[in-house]
């Protein structure tokens, strides 16, 4: 009976951790209405509509496609986000901005 439960909890933790990190994977689409480079070395862009969202371009884990990071308001910008970050937009005072990192992207020029 103890074998059939520890299988049992092992295929539901199995199952749990992949659907879990698998939520954190989302769409993006839209024209860059602002676009904020941060002193922490990210960019930070709102893109919208149709889905507005604050979106955060991080060198080293962003898969960057199609004309590079983002550039310059209006320009339009597809992909995927993840998981939260955030973006320092000033250093004194300290103003952090948050948003999404983004995991996959390609721009328009």
């Amino acid at each position: 009976m103890k074998k059939y439960l520890l299988v049992a909890l092992a295929i539901i933790f199995t199952f749990g951790i992949y659907s879990y990190s698998r939520a954190y994977v989302n769409l993006f689409g839209g024209q860059a209405s602002q676009v904020i480079p941060c002193y922490n070395d990210v960019i930070f862009a709102k893109v919208g509509p149709p889905r507005p969202e604050r979106l955060i371009w991080v060198p080293g884990i962003t898969r960057t496609y199609e004309y590079s990071y983002p550039k310059h308001a209006g320009q339009w910008m597809l992909g995927l986000y993840g998981l939260p970050f955030y973006c320092i937009a000033s250093v004194s005072p300290i103003i952090p901005i948050p948003g999404y990192v983004i995991t996959m992207m390609g721009a328009s020029w």
